[in-house]
């Protein structure tokens, strides 16, 4: 009896280990490691063993019974007495058994599957969303949910909305009133970070602020109202060294369009392949936008390269324009950005007509790091420190699905608002040109 207390302790002990597996995997949002793999197959190894163990005992057990029965010399009343006090024994090792198992809700037999049911469950998908708006079906109660967050959000940022999708754009736990249970958000609910990753002006240092409701003033500190003074004068007043940027949210739309083949599609691949769509053309139209020549407008932010006047024709020429930078006190962390007829012309140029070196090598300008992007139009680049730009985003994701327009090629149409404003907090922190 005291083996088989002890197996069932030990079973309960390693159900209880491998449900902590699967949760911890389900609050990460994430499938088994080789590790975690090669554990939860050595407890189901074990716990079949264990069970197999306990069958032998209780076949141990009836043997010495059925031994007590055919015994002469046992008395009938006594007989009868023993075995009704095992039996109770019985019923409560059973009884004992039943309730263990109850109190760790785990299928030991069934432990990839709970894994698998229990993550994929709770996740939000974008493509089922446009599907059931383009199908005119209702929505499910995860995906009613994360809207209804979209929703709130937006009203709470200020903002108008008129597509059928607002999406957070920053990942969350969400709770589906109906189930009681946290939804949890793919990781397309965060756009900030794929967008950091991919924005050529973050990845140079930029500033990025998400998440802003209504017009902001970021403060910018211009020469510091420094004085000497005597060791018990007052110091002068410094509130004029500090001026203010404002920043107000502008709509970027764009569209994607999406074949309705496509959208009949249900895997993992389909899902990410519609998050990076709709990611890479809010970035390229952002990025486009801060390097372009236009003048900003109440409706836009206005592009770095507006206005061109520097004309680089050799080394020389180049070191000229990085000293006006050092004149006007920038010495953050420089870079180059560059268009990619720009890059080839200084990886074409050397550095004197005595030198074989060129201007470009190795992702550098002489030295100094240079990213490529096709937003920069014909031979233009611009260089500076570019902390002293800043990209702020308002609200979420505003989704409208068309399914009438493209309708003739077999095609949905969506249109993707995005609310965002870039500016320079110090604009002589910059300095563009032109390979001539």
């Amino acid at each position: 009896m005291e083996d088989k207390t002890i197996l069932l302790s030990e079973k309960n002990e390693l159900k209880k280990e491998a449900f902590n597996i699967i949760e911890n995997c389900k609050s990460e949002i994430r499938g088994l490691t080789d590790e975690e793999n090669e554990r939860i197959n050595a407890i189901k190894e074990r716990l079949s063993a264990i069970d197999e163990e306990l069958r032998s005992c209780n076949e141990d057990k009836k043997e010495e019974e059925n031994r007590s029965e055919n015994s002469e010399n046992n008395d009938e009343e006594k007989e009868t007495s023993s075995n009704e006090s095992e039996e109770t024994e019985d019923n409560k090792e059973e009884n004992k058994e039943e309730e263990e198992e109850r109190n760790v809700p785990l299928n030991d037999k069934n432990i990839e599957k709970n894994i698998e049911k229990n993550i994929m469950e709770k996740n939000f998908s974008i493509l089922t969303a446009i599907r059931n708006i383009a199908n005119n079906q209702p929505q499910d109660e995860v995906t009613a949910a994360v809207l209804a967050e979209g929703n709130r959000e937006m009203r709470k940022a200020g903002l108008n909305f008129v597509g059928q999708i607002q999406l957070p754009v920053e990942t969350r736990s969400l709770t589906v009133a109906d189930e009681g249970e946290d939804v949890v958000a793919t990781d397309f609910m965060d756009i900030i970070k794929p967008l950091q990753a991919r924005n050529v002006m973050i990845q140079a240092g930029a500033r990025f602020v998400s998440g802003l409701v209504g017009d902001i003033q970021y403060p910018v500190m211009s020469n510091a109202n420094c004085t000497w003074e005597g060791e018990t004068a007052p110091a002068k007043d410094g509130s004029n060294a500090f001026t203010n940027i404002k920043l107000s949210p502008k709509r970027l739309t764009t569209y994607v369009p999406i074949s309705k083949q496509f959208l009949i599609q249900d895997s993992v691949g389909a899902e990410q392949a519609i998050r990076e769509e709709i990611i890479n053309a809010i970035n390229a139209k952002l990025e486009a936008t801060i390097l372009g020549t236009e003048a900003g407008t109440a409706t836009q932010p206005g592009g770095l390269l507006e206005n061109v006047t520097n004309s680089v024709n050799n080394f020389a020429s180049l070191c000229d324009l990085e000293a006006s930078l050092e004149e006007a006190n920038v010495y953050g962390d420089l870079k180059y950005i560059v268009s990619p007829k720009a890059k080839s012309a200084l990886r074409n140029m050397a550095k004197s007509t005595k030198s074989t070196q060129l201007v470009y090598e190795n992702g550098e300008v002489d030295g100094t790091a240079a990213l490529c992007t096709s937003h920069v139009k014909e031979t233009n680049f611009v260089y500076g420190d570019f902390s002293q730009y800043i990209i702020a985003q308002w609200g979420n994701l505003d989704i409208t699905v068309d399914n009438v327009t493209l309708a003739g090629e077999g095609q949905i149409k969506l249109i993707v608002n995005a609310y965002f404003d870039a500016k320079p907090l110090r604009k002589e922190a910059f300095v563009t040109g032109k390979i001539a």
